[in-house]
């Protein structure tokens, strides 16, 4: 059985870590501090998150780059990542992935040229609210995640991050009806964010064929022992 990538988030918010869910907002201390701490217990990777620029609330560009550019993992980058601008920013640091946001695909000719160019970096987050396309910063509906996910696909999209709004933050599992519809869909690279609470969650993914597992208020509120999750995830 082949490894799935585990990848912590770190969602910085006025640059300050933060987890939010349905219970408020529970800060976690610095960037740095989170990362190193991830990967001294053997994390392989980072999901990077600039939430303000997610929610349009500013930006924590400066700090990200330079954290990406100490960072001796890999990073995905998530967070705002709508537009030529944040996309030429965001493909200027050394993240390994950048994630384009869901609002991104308001303008889908955009994205589909972005893709084109940049396959081997940029992935598509698809946000989800049964069987649409609805971003979390936003609320923003951009549309039938079926078509949308014909269009990208076509347009040679080799990764999606994908998030089940219901289930974000909630720690009520993964959904797994959907991951294994997109897989039976779409040759992409299949991430999942949002939900995992449990290691037979982890295994189950893992068992599907998930290529990755994006995993947050769990780690921080301990309801997820970070040892036993890497190993779940790798060994």
């Amino acid at each position: 059985m082949k490894p799935i990538e585990f990848l912590p988030a770190v969602d910085v918010k006025a640059g300050q870590v933060i987890q939010s869910g349905s219970g408020g907002e529970n800060y976690s201390g610095t960037p740095k501090q989170v990362i190193d701490l991830f990967i001294a217990s053997g994390c392989k990777w980072i999901h990077l998150v600039d939430l303000d620029a997610a929610y349009s609330n500013g930006e924590n560009y400066e700090l990200l780059n330079h954290l990406i550019s100490n960072i001796k993992v890999d990073v995905q980058l998530s967070g705002g990542i709508a537009n030529q601008t944040s996309l030429e920013k965001a493909l200027a640091t050394k993240a390994r992935w950048i994630n384009l946001a869901t609002t991104a695909l308001v303008d889908l000719d955009w994205v589909v040229s972005t893709i084109k160019k940049n396959a081997d970096r940029v992935c598509i987050s698809l946000d989800v609210s049964n069987d649409l396309l609805v971003a979390r910063g936003s609320g923003v509906v951009v549309g039938d995640l079926w078509e949308y996910l014909k269009k990208l696909d076509a347009a040679g999209c080799n990764r999606y991050v994908v998030t089940d709004n219901q289930s974000d933050g909630n720690l009520s599992g993964p959904n797994i009806a959907l991951l294994a519809a997109l897989q039976k869909r779409s040759l992409a690279s299949m991430i999942s964010s949002g939900g995992v609470s449990t290691i037979s969650e982890l295994t189950k993914l893992r068992q599907m064929g998930i290529n990755g597992v994006v995993v947050g208020k769990a780690l921080y509120t301990g309801a997820l022992d970070l040892t036993s999750a890497l190993r779940a995830c790798y060994k």
